[in-house]
């Protein structure tokens, strides 16, 4: 993914969720201010986009947080993803969202072969 194509998106992103930080959603303990990440953000969207491939989850998966999908992403690339990057990635995707903290719950499916 181009780098301008990245920015477009987490743009359009925060103008809806502007609480989004790389840490994931800002909140009294967690200063705002660290961006996100356009080349992870990519990364992201290319792995959810592999996963995407086989359906997703009609409700929200509560058994991973963004935390939890991004070390996954994170090991699958072999870099560092942010949290904010992961759920940056997965709202663009129209993945359905729960709110947990700094984290996110999503409508995505595990399966065994698709977290690698």
């Amino acid at each position: 993914m181009e780098r301008d194509e990245a920015l477009s998106i987490i743009y359009q992103v925060q103008q809806q969720h502007p609480d989004l930080t790389a840490s994931g959603f800002s909140n009294e303990r967690h200063a705002r201010g660290h961006s996100l990440d356009p080349k992870a953000v990519g990364l992201c969207i290319e792995w959810l986009l592999r996963h995407d491939a086989l359906e997703r989850r009609k409700t929200i998966n509560t058994r991973r947080t963004s935390y939890s999908w991004k070390h996954i992403v994170e090991r699958h690339f072999d870099t560092y993803i942010a949290n904010g990057d992961f759920i940056c990635a997965a709202l663009y995707l129209k993945y359905k969202m729960k709110k947990q903290s700094l984290n996110a719950y999503f409508n995505i499916k595990e399966l065994k072969n698709a977290l690698r």
